[in-house]
């Protein structure tokens, strides 16, 4: 479309060099040094109002156009919620029908950027003005307080690229992570066996890593990310601070012990395995999406038995926390295997407080917590924490 425009404001800004006018953008208006004698500030219009303006005219004489700027509006709301970017910044720029996704995020940035100059030169004031405080004054934690008010107010934009990259990876994840179980994945029309399984544990912590860091294991629980640990390592291998966690040298008792664990103990590998601190491990294990999980509650039980009794005597492993994750749990099947579990019907998920772990070769009994949850369960949970998180820093920096 071609639109043409006249007017008698166009016609007085017209020039002496053919196909000029004396208009000006925002962005030119700026850099004028302005002699007000030959120029009313006051009297002059933009091009960008005119742009802004023409546009709204357009749209309700064009359907087609106006349907253009809503699926454009649309567009819009998407990458605000995408990239957390900021309603107020977003409302001072001028968005044309014709902007694609890559120039309103760019006109959003460059808008961002002038927001976050003139606040370091506000937070340079504040950390300036600390010079004039006098800790003898009796106003002084008046004072102290109301300058700390000030930079918590300013402080948080500092932070949005890094929190918008850190909220924009959780989203993709938990997006992959309900593909994975609604199975939409290319790699699951493979056919290959496990491959749910093998996708949920990967998504989660990566087998064979060792930095629970990396992982997303904030799926789970937010604390886990900072624990040491391991993903699929074999429990003979296992180290913590480079140092192994099983014995190197055992009596025959306990060799026997480790050989008769269906094959050696040492050769076991638990999904994962995490270290809080001192005395303390929490031992995850996965099922793929339609293995029956009552069939496995045992799992967690000689994991906790052999790091119990074949650790270093150093360690001290005598708590343990275990999670049984999978999809098909049935509540009643699981508590007629062993009664001591318990229904938590309002959280969705099945627990045993307590599990006793006998201690053997001279050492102490320890004691097993263990949680049976379905991994939807571990999505909406994981959706909900992400969501409170965008709702409160979208009205921090806001």
């Amino acid at each position: 479309y071609l639109f043409l425009l006249s007017s008698n404001y166009i016609n007085s800004k017209d020039v002496d060099t053919r196909g000029e006018l004396q208009l000006y953008s925002l962005d030119e208006f700026k850099k004028l040094t302005i002699d007000e004698a030959t120029i009313d500030i006051h009297k002059e219009i933009l091009i960008d109002d005119i742009i802004e303006k023409v546009n709204v005219s357009i749209e309700t004489l064009y359907s087609e156009i106006k349907e253009e700027v809503e699926k454009q509006n649309q567009e819009i709301t998407k990458l605000k919620n995408m990239f957390l970017l900021n309603e107020e910044t977003i409302g001072s720029i001028k968005i044309n029908v014709q902007d694609t996704e890559s120039t309103i995020l760019k006109k959003v940035y460059k808008a961002d950027s002038e927001i976050i100059a003139k606040r370091d030169i506000k937070i340079k004031e504040q950390i300036d003005s600390l010079d004039s405080l006098d800790t003898s004054a009796e106003n002084y934690l008046d004072n102290l307080n109301e300058i700390v008010t000030e930079l918590v107010k300013i402080i948080p934009i500092q932070n949005r690229t890094a929190l918008t990259h850190y909220v924009a990876r959780r989203k993709l994840v938990l997006n992959l992570f309900e593909k994975i179980l609604n199975s939409e994945l290319d790699r699951q029309k493979s056919g290959e066996r496990n491959i749910d399984e093998k996708l949920l544990h990967n998504l989660i912590f990566q087998q064979t890593s060792d930095n629970p860091e990396d992982s997303d294991l904030w799926l789970i629980n937010e604390d886990f990310v900072y624990f040491k640990g391991t993903s699929e390592g074999q429990l003979g291998d296992i180290k913590i601070d480079d140092n192994s966690i099983m014995k190197d040298t055992l009596s025959d008792e306990e060799m026997s012990y480790r050989l008769k664990q269906q094959g050696d103990a040492n050769r076991k590998r638990p999904d994962i395995l995490l270290f809080p601190n001192e005395g303390k491990c929490i031992l995850i294990e996965f099922k793929a999406p339609d293995v029956n999980v009552s069939e496995h509650l045992n799992q967690l039980n000689k994991y906790a038995s052999l790091i119990n009794n074949l650790s270093k005597d150093e360690y001290k492993f005598t708590t343990f926390y275990g999670y049984l994750i999978g999809e098909n749990i049935d509540v009643d099947d699981i508590i007629d295997n062993d009664s001591d579990f318990i229904s938590a019907d309002s959280l969705n998920y099945i627990f045993r407080p307590y599990k006793r772990i006998i201690g053997k070769f001279g050492r102490n009994d320890g004691s097993l917590y263990t949680e049976v949850i379905k991994y939807s369960t571990i999505l909406e949970r994981a959706k909900r924490r992400n969501e409170m998180f965008i709702r409160k820093l979208m009205n921090t920096v806001s």
